[in-house]
């Protein structure tokens, strides 16, 4: 009797503690991110800017969504004005009030701006067809190992913290290669509040660590200096 009582309660706790296991997976990524931040023109933020480049209007052709997307970008490196900085969201997900601890920006209510959220989610396996969740206010795009993997022009607030992958906006289904997945969301904040969630249900390891990372592929002025390289031997 005592036995078969004892089972029963190691079946349940072994099934909550797989419950906890996928509860956690989707908890929104506070980070530490990578941001970079690029003001748009007036009134031109939000779902209208969805599809701009502001990386490039902002480094005049220096830096491109395309080059970050592939190639990540390291602490300190230079956009325009600013500088990749790391911060972490609070629990609320406001991009605005993340941005003003770190100093980045002093402007508490920043509008018609976009910001740019880079790290790794580092694997030791490889899983296909997993659920990514993003929830966003305003427009979203969200590129995976350089290839956009979703995207939403839209202009809307982003809701309540989700509580499970079925709580966020969107969702949609990513592949996980083993190693480092280099990942970076785009938020446009078009007026009223800026901010984002971004989850994943899977087991990878989120981090800012770009010592020795290897780039997706080559692109730009990189592709260039790699075939110089390659030639020269």
């Amino acid at each position: 009797m005592y036995k078969k009582l004892w089972l029963i309660g190691l079946t349940c706790l072994i099934g909550l503690s797989f419950i906890t296991h996928i509860a956690d997976a989707e908890t929104p990524i506070a980070g530490p991110w990578l941001w970079m931040i690029a003001p748009t023109e007036a009134n031109q933020g939000g779902q209208a800017s969805t599809d701009i480049d502001s990386l490039d209007e902002e480094s005049k052709g220096k830096v491109t969504e395309e080059d970050v997307a592939k190639n990540g970008a390291r602490e300190g490196d230079e956009v325009g004005d600013y500088e990749w900085t790391p911060g972490e969201l609070p629990a609320d997900g406001n991009i605005n009030t993340m941005l003003v601890s770190i100093k980045m920006t002093k402007v508490a209510d920043f509008n018609d701006v976009t910001s740019y959220a880079l790290l790794i989610l580092e694997s030791s396996k490889t899983q296909s067809k997993v659920t990514m969740g993003t929830s966003s206010d305003d427009s979203i795009k969200v590129w995976l190992n350089g290839e956009e993997v979703h995207k939403k022009a839209v202009n809307r607030g982003r809701g309540g913290t989700p509580a499970n992958i079925n709580g966020y906006q969107d969702r949609f289904e990513v592949d996980i290669k083993k190693g480092a997945n280099l990942l970076l969301v785009k938020v446009s904040e078009r007026g009223g509040g800026w901010g984002q969630y971004v989850g994943i249900d899977a087991d990878v390891e989120p981090h800012i660590d770009f010592d020795g990372f290897q780039p997706v592929e080559p692109a730009g002025k990189l592709a260039t200096q790699w075939a110089e390289i390659k030639n020269a031997h």
